[in-house]
């Protein structure tokens, strides 16, 4: 059974948060752009590629954000590409940290450095 990724948290998680927040800003100078010039359209585009990295359950996520945006003599644009790690979970579950982890501090294999010594 698949458990699907938390995309709302998965974009947060993304370069930092960086990614999300250039998006907003990118979003909102294309809506503008738009309105300034009503016969000409922007747009905007996040490309995802994500590729294995070694034989374990970590992927690379590559994030590619681009916008063309309409000006009065012709256009503008620009895109940005990053790459944020990410761990695959059971059913494929993309996120930052593994879900599988166990607590260090309290488990039971893990021995205090200064339990046991007499001083």
């Amino acid at each position: 059974m698949s458990h699907p990724t938390d995309v709302t948290k998965f974009i947060e998680d993304l370069d930092g948060g960086v990614l999300a927040e250039r998006l907003g800003k990118v979003l909102s100078h294309a809506a503008a752009a738009a309105t300034d010039n009503p016969k000409k359209k922007a747009k905007v585009s996040i490309e995802l590629t994500i590729e294995n990295i070694g034989s374990g359950s970590q992927v690379s996520v590559l994030h590619k954000l681009a916008f063309k945006v309409p000006t009065n003599h012709g256009d503008t644009a620009e895109n940005h590409t990053t790459e944020t790690v990410m761990y695959v979970n059971t059913g494929g579950e993309m996120t930052l940290e593994p879900k599988n982890q166990f607590d260090m501090i309290g488990h039971p294999h893990r021995k205090d450095a200064h339990h046991g010594e007499q001083h």
